[in-house]
């Protein structure tokens, strides 16, 4: 069956789409700015001093460069009382984004990474989830590898990074490949990428990412064109008298979407989402979590 290009319109939508969450996601992923958002969240407003207190891992000039880099991205505000006391507390931009850290806690939790170093407290899954995720070009191959099913390294790199060297590229996707995002079905060097079913799985924080970086609060279940598009809308029920029987091209449609949805689950099989373990809280900076709810999680990531 042949498909027919998105309109030129649609596509650049998808294209600025895609590189707003890659500016949002490279935004985040330096280390503490996750921490950093999440304790202002669950503290309020605070001095400088009192924020190392809640947060005492990063020395005074790392989280003072932090504070800097989230003020002047706008998720943080910097007030001065008196010319002397000093807080820092989130802005309304910085608290719209906590739920897009939720919904990548969720994911990381799902699929936690392998080894015995792994992050327990959520937090730092977000952290490392942000650090893999945040990397040059690793959204904008994973977006266009959720588009179009499948892609062979040369395809990807015309697409993605022509600027690039092949090799660069090739190099590039060994290392996601390694991380359990993308996979080959077949051994062999020539085989097209495709994403594992972890990176599927990305769905409701590529989405909530996406609602954020367009200037809303993500919510529950965002939908998305690419990674979680809108359900249809349910037709008007007839009554069985009325009913009326298909025409042959009718028939011949819906076998072929048939085929093809069957060939797409195939692809890239989704894992069942589950819940959310458990609210922020007194894990969110816990070194000793559940390690037994993520034992039983669907899926790990390699490092």
């Amino acid at each position: 069956m042949t498909t027919t290009k998105p309109a030129t319109s649609t596509r650049r939508k998808r294209i600025a789409d895609m590189r707003r969450v890659e500016e949002s996601l490279g935004m985040l992923a330096p280390r503490w700015s996750a921490w950093t958002l999440l304790t202002l969240k669950e503290v309020g407003p605070q001095r400088p001093l009192d924020i190392r207190k809640a947060l005492p891992m990063p020395s005074a000039p790392v989280l003072s460069a932090r504070l800097s880099s989230l003020t002047d991205a706008g998720l943080v505000e910097r007030r001065a009382a008196n010319g002397r006391r000093v807080t820092y507390g989130l802005t309304d931009r910085g608290r719209q984004v906590i739920p897009a850290l939720d919904a990548l806690a969720g994911w990381a939790h799902r699929h936690p990474l392998d080894g015995d170093d792994a992050p327990v407290a959520y937090a730092e899954r977000i952290e490392e989830a942000l650090l893999q995720l945040g990397g040059r070009h690793t959204a904008a191959i994973l977006w266009t590898l959720r588009e179009r099913g499948q892609a062979r390294v040369g395809d990807l790199h015309q697409a993605i990074a022509p600027q690039i060297s092949l090799p660069t590229m090739s190099l590039k996707l060994t290392q996601i490949c390694r991380d359990g995002l993308i996979e080959r079905p077949l051994d062999d060097q020539r085989a097209p990428y495709r994403l594992s079913a972890v990176a599927v799985d990305l769905a409701q924080p590529f989405a909530a990412l996406s609602t954020w970086a367009a200037g809303r609060t993500p919510k529950g279940d965002d939908a998305h064109p690419v990674w979680n598009p809108a359900p249809a809308k349910a037709q008007p029920t007839e009554h069985p008298g009325e009913r009326k029987r298909p025409s042959h091209a009718a028939t011949v449609w819906a076998a072929a979407g048939a085929v093809s949805t069957a060939q797409s689950r195939t692809m890239a099989p989704a894992p069942a989402r589950q819940a959310h373990p458990a609210p922020w809280g007194a894990q969110l900076f816990s070194h000793a979590g559940p390690r037994q709810a993520a034992a039983t999680s669907a899926g790990s990531r390699g490092r």
